[in-house]
């Protein structure tokens, strides 16, 4: 019955992701205004970065910036550019460049293939089989457990090509929420070095029996230090099991009391897995980027 439930709630937060994104009628819009193409040699994916830039952002002097990179672009970049605009514009936040990163093909159900890969740190045949059902999607399209090679990806071709193109530093964060918090929060215990800065909202952890949950504490056993400032958040209205799933992460970040990191959270009262997406994606910002006014 857990297992069966366990696997039930996945999909509904596959679904409702879904339904979100099919329902934003300015999204090609906004999508088209600036972007860049990355075609993978490492996944084979076809990659579209969306940009951001923080005002007064000047090709030809000699500031530079740090960068967050949002997953699940072709739903976020919309969301969070007027709000990275307004905190910029108001001095709320730190000079950063956005990348958000979404799939050269817009469709729903791409989006929905791609990111059961690329967000998912191990193989799950059972989940695998249950959205493809789902969703009326051919059972050998759908596949789990691409996050170490979606990793780098990042690492190898997608943050080269941004650095070459913008002033950055190499101050990176990621934002990713459900699924993409749950790739999120895989990087900060298992890859290190790529990130310094986690936005990790309404994370699925319980994928493949809260195995995040096991492998922090073999990361705690050998590491004593974690350097990244990270903010987890979810909604008070979403599924118990999401909900059981964060706090003992949480608990155990702060238990095993590493040295430098800095560790935020927060419970959005009244909010959805859904409607939580757009107050997440403000209050990461200011979490991670604010300035003390």
């Amino acid at each position: 019955m857990i297992k069966f439930l366990r696997k039930t709630t996945a999909i509904v937060f596959l679904f409702l992701s879904l339904t979100s994104y099919s329902q934003q009628p300015s999204t090609e819009a906004m999508l088209t205004k600036k972007g860049h193409i990355i075609q993978s040699v490492i996944n084979e994916k076809a990659y579209q970065l969306y940009v951001s830039l923080p005002s007064g952002y000047d090709p030809v002097d000699a500031a530079r910036y740090p960068v967050l990179y949002v997953l699940d672009g072709n739903m976020n970049f919309p969301l969070i550019v007027p709000i990275h605009d307004l905190l910029d514009s108001s001095g709320e936040i730190e000079k950063v460049i956005i990348i958000a990163i979404g799939d050269r093909d817009q469709s729903a159900q791409t989006w929905l293939i791609s990111r059961a890969l690329d967000y998912t740190p191990s193989n799950d045949p059972v989940a695998n089989a249950d959205i493809a059902s789902g969703q009326n999607i051919a059972s050998d399209r759908i596949k789990s457990g691409g996050a170490d090679n979606f990793a780098k990806v990042l690492q190898e071709e997608i943050i080269p090509y941004i650095d070459s193109h913008y002033k950055t530093t190499n101050d990176r964060g990621i934002a990713g929420h459900s699924l993409g918090g749950l790739f999120a929060a895989h990087c900060l215990i298992n890859k290190q070095g790529i990130f310094n800065r986690y936005g990790i909202s309404s994370p699925s952890l319980f994928w493949d029996n809260s195995k995040i949950i096991s492998e922090e504490k073999l990361f705690a056993e050998k590491h004593k230090t974690l350097i990244a400032k990270v903010f987890i958040s979810i909604g008070s209205l979403e599924p118990e099991i999401l909900q059981s799933s964060i706090s003992p992460f949480i608990i155990a970040l702060k238990t095993h009391n590493y040295k430098g990191l800095v560790l935020s959270s927060y419970r959005f009262e009244n909010e959805t897995h859904t409607s939580v997406v757009a107050a997440s994606i403000s209050r990461t910002l200011r979490e991670l980027y604010g300035r003390k006014l």
